[in-house]
This record gives C-alpha cells, structure tokens and sequence, in this order.
C-alpha cells in the first residue's frame, strides 16, 4: 500500500477534523488549538478554502448534526490546558460560510459528543472533562466528570444537564461506537451506555490499565471487532485488545506523546492508523495484532487523523500538528 500526499495547508497548531457532507455539498473541516482559525476545504472544489471563523480556536472536537452543514464544536480549550473557559458554539452553514452562535461555556470540556434519539433534532449530550478545576498544567488533583444531558437542536441548548458519580483523572480520550462509547483515562477503559425505555445512562469499566486514546477495527479478520489503546496519558506505548477487553500484544518500540488514533476499513480489510507527537512524530498504518506497521510520513506529530473515501478513492486526512500542516494523502493499494 502506498501513500501520496496529494494536498496540504498550513494551520498553525491544526489539531480537529471532521468531514461534513449534506445537500450534495462535501467539506473537511479542520480547527486550531490556538488562537487560530477553523478552515473548511470543498471536496467538490479542489479543495477550495472558507474561512469558519478567524480566531479563538482553542478546539478539541466538532461534531456533526446529521443531514446538515451545521456542526457543534469547542473553543478556547488552549494548550497548557487553560481551559476554565472553554465553550461550546455552534456554526450553522448560511450558503457560503458560517454564523455562530454560542452555546454556554463548559469548563474543561476536551471531548463532548451528540447522540441521535429517536425525535429528529433532539440528541443525548456527552461532555468528558479532562479536569473539573486546575491550579496550573501538572495540576490534577481534581479529576474529571462526565456530564451527560439532551442536546435540543432548535433551541440550541443543552438541558438536564448532570454529571455522573465515576470521576476520571486525565480523562482524555472518547469515542462512540454502535450503541456505546468508551472514555478513557488514568483509571482505565469505560463503557457509557445511552438511557433507553428500561435504563438509565449506564458506565462500566472494562480494563484498569491508563489509556489515552482507543480505537477498533476487526484487524485479525475474526468477525470481532480489535481495540487499539495509546497507553498512559498521552502515552509512549500501545495495546492492542480482543473484543472482550484481554490484551493480546503490548508494543516495545517507543512512540512517546501518542495522540491521533482510527480504525477502520480501507479496501476490503480493517487496518488502525497512528500518530505520535514527539521524537519521530510518525504516522504509520498498523495492520495486524502484532503492530506490524508502514510509516506513511515522519517529523508531522499528527494530532488527529481519519479516513475518507470520495469518488471510489480512499484518503487519509491528518491534521499533522507538530508541522502546523494539514495534509490528505491518497491511499494508492
């Protein structure tokens, strides 16, 4: 498998990615963790640039609202993690750009996310707080929460807003699968389930090792799905899962700052992709249990990656942070 790059941008600090597709319109989205701006590329336009907004950036996630071009999306979650006052806005797509509207600000707030109920624009809200206060950087003495509530899309607003009683330290990474999502942290690995007619929000912990980032894919082609864990926080190592959270391999070459993580299909098979920040600031492609790895580019320090597919052509998107470049490389099987 080779991997071209076939566009780039400078972004200083890029760090958040998203692709937005709706009313035959194609966009990726990438956003600062400084105080810079969010851009828009069309996929349709080679790639042609909008500006989303031109400052306060500070943005650790978007999310999507489905069938639109409107997204919600974090700011001033600056670097050091300053972010007592860190917000939630919203950007609704107007034609040719977007207007924004402020939600509220959530403190620490570094991953939140949107989940679909069964009326159309209402939507669980989960909100993972690295922290709930900090005195300064190395400050963690007061861990992190996780809020949860409903999200209504017309009013813009997040209401029954709580936090669950499990407190995470460092609790950094999040990721929703079918009918679950994992938050992870210095405790370990957790299981967040959505209310339904017979529950309530439900968490369960399902391994006690330090874990920043997760992903899955069904790399060993069991019909299973695999997870793939950045150890520790911003960690130096991986682990690699079975589906019932047993590790099977443990890496020995060092990765330190390990941060951009996915998993997924590219052709006909599952691979997870990986990126680290410090010392080689690799990207690789892994493909088996074993962390057999390709390196796709080196001295980038990915912050976060994923893959797209547009006119039967697959792409990596990296927001290659280190470099301050965003970057798409053609996947050539």
């Amino acid at each position: 498998m080779e991997f071209k790059k076939i566009f780039s941008d400078h972004l200083d600090h890029c760090y958040a990615i998203m692709r937005l597709q709706a009313q035959k319109q194609d966009f990726i989205i990438v956003a600062s963790e400084e105080n810079q701006p969010c851009y828009a590329y069309d996929l349709n336009n080679d790639y042609q640039r909008t500006t989303v907004w031109p400052d306060v950036g500070g943005t650790m996630t978007m999310v999507a609202i489905p069938d639109t071009l409107n997204f919600l999306a974090t700011q001033r979650f600056y670097p050091g993690f300053n972010s007592a006052h860190c917000r939630i806005v919203k950007e609704t797509f107007n034609g040719q750009g977007w207007d924004q509207t402020i939600i509220g600000e959530y403190p620490y707030i570094h991953r939140f996310d949107l989940i679909p109920q069964k009326e159309k624009g209402k939507f669980w809200y989960i909100g993972c707080s690295i922290a709930n206060s900090k005195k300064d950087t190395d400050d963690w003495s007061d861990p992190g929460k996780i809020w949860v509530g409903e999200y209504i899309d017309d009013r813009e607003q997040i209401i029954n807003l709580h936090a669950l009683d499990t407190r995470i330290t460092k609790n950094h990474g999040y990721h929703r699968f079918s009918g679950y999502s994992l938050i992870t942290g210095s405790q370990g690995i957790f299981k967040l389930t959505p209310p339904d007619e017979n529950h309530d929000w439900q968490l369960k912990q399902l391994s006690a090792f330090a874990t920043s980032d997760i992903a899955a894919a069904d790399i060993n082609q069991d019909g299973q799905p695999e997870y793939l864990a950045i150890e520790g926080f911003h960690g130096a190592g991986l682990r690699i899962y079975n589906s019932s959270f047993q590790t099977l391999t443990q890496s020995t070459e060092k990765t330190p700052f390990g941060h951009a993580i996915w998993g997924g299909k590219i052709a006909d098979r599952d691979y997870f992709l990986f990126g680290w920040r410090a010392g080689q600031q690799g990207l690789e492609l892994i493909s088996d249990t074993q962390l057999t790895s390709q390196l796709i580019d080196v001295h980038v320090g990915p912050s976060n990656v994923t893959v797209f597919s547009k006119n039967q052509q697959q792409y990596v998107l990296s927001a290659n942070r280190e470099a301050n470049i965003v970057a798409i490389y053609q996947i050539i099987m």
